[in-house]
């Protein structure tokens, strides 16, 4: 199971639903933290800013798990294009199960356009988290 993250914090609903269903089938859950490195910019820059939100956004992941007692994987990948990179990612690492996490404030998960994205491009099941605008 793969459970992405781009350019900020993981859903918080989003990790606990993909927490609970890997608890129910024993299955690996990789988080993965996205870096969109900018095309003037080598892909090994440094960028500190970016890098630290992404080490606390999966240090958070991993303590979120804790209670779940599943296996998780956290990885964070450097590249030009966090939506093409993921659907790379899926064939690579046989992921079977793409969980995403997406809000229209935009404060944390996926940007609402790249998840519906994704939802139609994996090659994979796709479970999406979609908090909906408050009226």
């Amino acid at each position: 199971m793969l459970v992405p993250a781009v350019d900020q914090p993981f859903s918080t609903r989003c990790l606990e639903v993909a927490f609970r269903l890997a608890q129910r089938s024993s299955i690996r859950v990789q988080l993965a933290y996205f870096i969109e490195v900018p095309r003037i910019l080598s892909l090994s820059a440094d960028m500190p800013d970016a890098e630290e939100v992404a080490a606390s956004s999966l240090n958070v992941a991993e303590r979120t798990a804790i209670p779940y007692k599943v296996q998780v994987e956290s990885v964070i990948h450097r590249t030009r294009s966090a939506q093409d990179r993921i659907l790379s990612l899926i064939p690579e690492e046989n992921i079977d199960l793409l969980v995403l996490g997406a809000r229209p404030d935009r404060l944390r998960g996926l940007p609402r356009e790249m998840a519906r994205e994704l939802f139609l491009a994996a090659p994979c099941e796709v479970i999406v988290d979609y908090i909906a605008n408050e009226r």
